[in-house]
């Protein structure tokens, strides 16, 4: 490749019978190309350690007015970086890397994809009914752009959508904040390199205001109201959420396989990532709710494995429970309320209190738990009764068997 020292003056000169490239031992990098028709072409040549291959980019055509050889040595430094960080690319190289960029659904359903399979050491599967809050949130308002590709999506038009629906939707707004965040993520992680677009995201977040519990209201009242419930398996579920403290997801993902009523015991996912264990947790049922379990299995439908079944059917499978809809005077989640009230009259351990309604344990209740990392069920049995009593006594109800009346009466 012949030599020379690139000035204008020196440009102008050169000629060709064919193309030729010429050099600059001062300008590393910097080549000329110049035609027999007298086109004189600027390009950056540099090593390429990503793709292992000498990238040739070019700068533009040499004109007889200005300097424009100095322009040309100026754009050197940034065409080589360009090279170094990987934004130079051949036109085949761009359209298998765009080939590789997903699209928003893409990229949400691969992200949901891993949740739903990810390993304990991740925290393990996603929650059905978060992986469902997900899903709708998606689908209801991200639709629109579903199919577009992530480098090119229409960012303002989202984020215009986010701030007009937290005006009328708060907690929905939060919702698909969430999926917007975890989508661009992965995208991200997809192509291999950030996204070159900012992710749309709510200036702020909804306070979360929880309800507050009418404490003004008789527990009899409330108690009356769940025995008039008419699905016996709603009741049921109603009456052992109040006397269990458990959470309605815990019961309602309940399967025969986890229940024992010889023993009166049941193994209840709690979804904590527990010191020892893979999230599940034996837990001891009082007397009286193991009378509810044995009524339970009496009722129990044969193309179900769940102890708290639908009675709806969609397609060849019975699911569970739904969340149960709020009633005149308790919802759902008033109940496990209503048992750590009954708890504080209870003379025991926080420790065991939280092992029976399912609650994660602080780090020296762990530690005094012992060698086996378990409340013993006998000692558990004993605590359930007592609460049990309490809320009995202050929902006045009927004692069940002779050593009920013996106790009420002693």
């Amino acid at each position: 490749m012949p030599q020379i020292k690139f000035t204008d003056t020196a440009v102008a000169k050169l000629k060709a019978d064919a193309m030729t490239w010429y050099s600059d031992p001062s300008a590393k990098g910097l080549q000329l190309s110049v035609t027999p028709g007298g086109t004189k072409t600027w390009y950056v040549v540099k090593w390429d350690s990503a793709t292992r291959k000498t990238r040739r980019v070019k700068l533009g055509q040499w004109a007889p007015r200005g300097m424009h050889c100095a322009w040309a040595k100026d754009q050197v430094g940034k065409v080589m970086l360009d090279v170094k960080e990987g934004k130079v690319a051949t036109k085949a190289e761009k359209a298998i890397e765009r080939a590789g960029i997903p699209t928003l659904r893409e990229a949400f359903d691969r992200e949901m994809q891993f949740r739903r399979n990810r390993g304990a050491a991740y925290g393990g599967p996603i929650h059905a009914r978060t992986d469902d809050s997900y899903t709708r949130a998606f689908d209801k308002y991200l639709a629109t752009w579903a199919d577009d590709k992530m480098d090119e999506i229409d960012v303002g038009a989202i984020q215009r959508a986010l701030d007009d629906l937290s005006e009328v939707k708060p907690f929905a707004a939060h919702k698909v904040n969430i999926v917007l965040g975890m989508v661009f993520v992965r995208a991200s992680r997809m192509i291999g390199k950030p996204l070159q677009v900012l992710t749309p995201k709510l200036a702020q977040n909804p306070k979360m205001q929880k309800r507050a519990l009418d404490t003004s209201v008789d527990w009899s009242d409330r108690w009356a109201e769940i025995e008039q419930v008419e699905n016996e398996h709603k009741r049921l579920l109603l009456q052992v959420r109040w006397f269990t403290g458990m959470r309605g997801e815990m019961l309602r993902g309940l399967t025969w396989d986890d229940i024992d009523l010889a023993k009166g015991t049941m193994m209840v996912r709690t979804g904590l990532k527990q010191a020892k264990g893979d999230g599940k947790r034996l837990i001891a049922m009082g007397d009286q709710v193991k009378g509810w379990f044995e009524r339970l299995a009496e009722i129990r439908f044969e193309d179900s494995d769940l102890v708290f079944p639908s009675r709806r059917v969609v397609g060849d499978a019975r699911g569970p429970l739904d969340a149960l809809d709020r009633l005149p005077l308790t919802c759902e989640g008033d109940l496990r309320h209503l048992w750590n009230e009954a708890t504080h009259e209870v003379e025991t351990r926080e420790m065991v209190l939280h092992w029976l309604c399912g609650q994660a344990l602080a780090k020296g209740e762990q530690k005094n738990l012992g060698l086996y990392g378990v409340v013993p069920v006998e000692r558990q049995r004993k605590v359930a009764n007592e609460i049990a009593k309490v809320i009995s006594s202050r929902i006045g109800m009927t004692p069940a068997n002779v050593i009920e009346i013996r106790q009420a009466t002693a």
